[in-house]
């Protein structure tokens, strides 16, 4: 239907509504009304329309409720924002997790050629082996609290202090 032909219903709704309206522009209310192509915005005044061509028989409906039995439809700028919000997360997930892959992928290229000797092998994979590095790390950091001047001392020194704190807590070697 043509945006002219609902212009022209809606300025006969308002001479309907001012009682300005022939029997002929009435009836022709009415057939718009009852007809399946109704415009959105005129909907509302269906219900009322339709009680008068059906010779007012029964209680005037109310219109709020015929609104409200249609569905709701969600607003273009709502679906956008939550398009925009979802794809906000999105990236900040990204950008997290790259991060902490970035942060990782230093930590192992700090450690980059060690490895330990148990059992008389010599393992050098990085994840295998960087739970042990880590609690060598803690040790050295405690034992540089309980000794402030190991930074002048010689590493042979450091490290045997530090096999020594392994027997004495029952750890491995450090080594």
């Amino acid at each position: 239907m043509s945006i002219k032909k609902h212009k022209d219903i809606e300025r006969l709704i308002a001479r309907f509504l001012d009682g300005d309206t022939t029997n002929a522009e009435e009836q022709r209310l009415y057939s718009y009304f009852a007809g399946r192509h109704v415009a959105r915005r005129l909907l509302k005044y269906k219900p009322m329309f339709c009680w008068y061509a059906a010779g007012m028989a029964g209680p005037l409906p109310n219109a709020m409720a015929a609104q409200a039995a249609r569905p709701r439809l969600v607003p273009l700028w709502a679906k956008a924002a939550a398009c925009a919000a979802a794809a906000v997360l999105i990236v900040a997930g990204a950008t997290v997790a790259y991060l902490r892959h970035a942060c990782t992928e230093r930590l192992y290229a700090t450690y980059e050629g060690s490895y330990i000797v148990r059992g008389g092998k010599k393992l050098t994979d990085i994840k295998a082996i960087m739970p042990e590095l880590r609690r060598i790390e803690r040790e050295a950091g405690a034992m540089a609290e309980r000794h402030k001047g190991i930074s002048s001392m010689d590493p042979r020194e450091i490290f045997k202090m530090m096999e020594n704190a392994n027997k004495q807590y029952d750890n491995g070697p450090t080594i």
